[in-house]
């Protein structure tokens, strides 16, 4: 079964991960030193580098958890539409990426 555009946001929401390709990309919380706000972030696992991998692209806090997801999958979006190019600090886990994202897309 192939997966939509639609499906992978969805899944990626409500299950706060997905696997495709090599790649594990997964919503997390992450706080700043000595900070109790938590601000979300991406983590991208790479079967080829065997590593983790943080997005380091802004991602907007929400006013809610959601919000905050909701933020998240934007930016995935922006990645997967060419208009942001990822920080992953591994160029070819970033190429990676953004290959996978745009497939989900449809534009290849």
């Amino acid at each position: 079964m192939t997966m939509t555009a639609k499906d992978w946001k969805r899944r990626l929401r409500e299950e706060g991960y997905i696997e495709l390709d090599g790649l594990r990309i997964e919503l997390s919380l992450d706080n700043t030193f000595l900070d109790l706000d938590y601000i979300p972030r991406v983590l991208v696992y790479s079967e080829e580098t065997g590593r983790w991998h943080v997005l380091r692209n802004h991602i907007p806090k929400g006013k809610t958890l959601e919000e905050s997801w909701d933020n998240a999958v934007k930016v995935l979006e922006e990645i997967a539409e060419g208009r942001v190019r990822p920080d992953l600090g591994e160029p070819r886990v970033e190429e990676r990426l953004v290959s996978v994202l745009r497939e989900l897309e449809g534009s290849l």
